[in-house]
C-alpha cells in the first residue's frame, strides 16, 4: 500500500471546482488504486452542480460523481487521506478544522506550482472551460506523484 489510500479535493461550495477535479483524478484512476471524492469546506445545505462544471464534464465525456455538494467531515477522513484545496483559503481553513487528521495541502503546493485555482463565478462557459482546462493538468501532475508513491 502506498502513502495515500484517499484522496479529497476541497472547494468552498463543492460545486464546481472540486468536482471538475474528482472527474478528471476518476478518469485516470482507471486501477482504482486510491479513493477519490470531493467536498466543500462552507456547505450549509446540500446545493445542486453547477451547470457549467457539469456542461464542462459532459463535453469532456465525464460525469459528476453525484448531484449535490457535501461538506468535508473528520469521519471522511483517515491516516492515509491526502486534501487538495483548489485555494491557499481553503486550505488553511481544512488546516484550521482538521490538522493533524490528514495531509492537506493546496493542489498548487502538492505538485510545486504554487498558486490558486478560483472559481469563475458567473463567468461564462469558456471561463469555465479554461478553469477545467488548468484544473486537468494540476490533477494530472498530482496523480502522476500520487501514483508512483503508491507503486512504491
Amino acid at each position: 500500500m502506498g502513502k495515500y489510500s484517499k484522496v479529497i479535493f476541497v472547494s468552498t461550495g463543492n460545486t464546481s471546482r472540486s468536482i471538475l477535479a474528482e472527474a478528471v483524478m476518476n478518469s485516470v484512476n482507471k486501477k482504482k488504486v486510491i479513493e477519490v471524492c470531493s467536498r466543500g469546506m462552507v456547505v450549509l445545505f446540500p446545493e445542486p452542480m453547477n451547470p457549467k462544471a457539469v456542461a464542462i464534464l459532459k463535453g469532456n465525456q465525464m460525469e459528476p460523481s453525484k448531484k449535490s455538494s457535501e461538506q468535508l467531515m473528520e469521519s471522511d477522513l483517515t491516516e492515509a487521506t491526502l486534501i487538495l484545496a483548489m485555494t491557499s483559503y481553503e486550505c488553511g481553513l481544512a488546516r484550521e478544522k482538521f490538522a493533524g487528521k490528514a495531509e492537506i495541502c493546496t493542489i498548487g503546493e502538492f505538485v510545486g506550482k504554487p498558486g490558486d485555482i478560483t472559481e469563475p463565478h458567473g463567468g461564462t462557459l469558456a471561463e469555465y472551460g479554461a478553469c477545467y482546462e488548468y484544473i486537468d493538468l494540476m490533477v494530472k501532475i498530482a496523480a502522476e506523484i500520487i501514483f508512483r508513491e503508491t507503486e512504491e
